[in-house]
């Protein structure tokens, strides 16, 4: 966590070090500028910060051209407006701040405040997830839109590499789970990309096709960017056993081995 610090008040920015590294940990690195005119002069020099604490009533460059300097380079950064007064409050608001704070700063609206910031991210990281049903029929939505896909093949590959969770398929491996013999392997392979292709397709129609990984010969998914209920299941035991029913993508056959394995996956 990097956080930007810009306030020519000394006890002010003593106390939000100290205080935010209480709530937050020794892993925050600060950057700290007390010169308005050096802060709005290092904006896009260092590296981005995820927030910035800012007083707008700051001698030479007000706080409000230092925030929106900061937000046309930075802008997915979070910016809280510091201030001795409430009027300014509007002008955090005006300025698409995410939170404001009154000083003297006090312990309980920091915490307020860093987790409103937490939450915010929670949100975004959510959001930008495709989400992923494995229990039941298999099914993939973004942001609460079902996805559409030209092949069915298509899906079926997505859901093969969902299954995998993250490990590299070749195009051999996937010819022998989507056909029983091997007879004309290079036609088979050309039906992979065909399918590989209509699936990136489907995900780039609706913003997300980083989520699939295709290197060379090899094809994955990144798992950080799914919201699915397997892999909750393996990794939370309490949730696992209440969200698993039995059934796991039960339109794919090459899916009844590892809805066997789950089946005893907490006894």
């Amino acid at each position: 966590m990097r956080i930007v610090i810009v306030d020519d008040d000394r006890l002010c920015t003593e106390f939000l070090k100290d205080s935010i590294r209480q709530i937050m940990g020794d892993s925050v690195e600060f950057v700290v500028y007390m010169d308005s005119v050096k802060a709005i002069g290092n904006i896009g020099i260092r590296q981005q910060p995820d927030i910035v604490f800012l007083d707008i009533e700051m001698p030479n460059v007000s706080g409000v051209e230092i925030a929106k300097r900061s937000k046309e380079v930075w802008p997915n950064i979070h910016i809280v407006i510091v201030t001795s007064s409430a009027e300014h409050a509007l002008t955090a608001w005006k300025l698409h701040a995410d939170d404001y704070l009154l000083k003297p700063v006090g312990i309980t609206e920091l915490k307020r405040v860093i987790e409103h910031i937490r939450r915010l991210d929670r949100a975004v990281t959510s959001d930008s997830k495709i989400k992923v049903r494995c229990f039941g029929q298999f099914e993939v939505f973004y942001k609460d839109i079902p996805l559409k896909f030209k092949r069915s093949k298509a899906k079926e590959l997505l859901a093969y590499l969902i299954a995998a969770r993250g490990a590299g398929i070749t195009s051999g491996e996937l010819c022998g789970i989507f056909w029983d013999d091997a007879i004309d392997l290079t036609c088979k392979k050309t039906y992979i990309r065909q399918y590989a292709s209509a699936l990136r397709s489907a995900l780039k129609e609706r913003g997300c096709e980083e989520v699939f990984i295709h290197d060379r010969d090899s094809y994955a998914i990144d798992v950080s960017k799914v919201d699915c209920d397997y892999y909750r299941y393996l990794s939370d035991r309490g949730e696992g056993t209440v969200i698993y029913m039995g059934e796991f993508m039960t339109q794919y056959e090459w899916a009844e081995e590892i809805g066997a394995q789950l089946a005893n996956y907490y006894k």
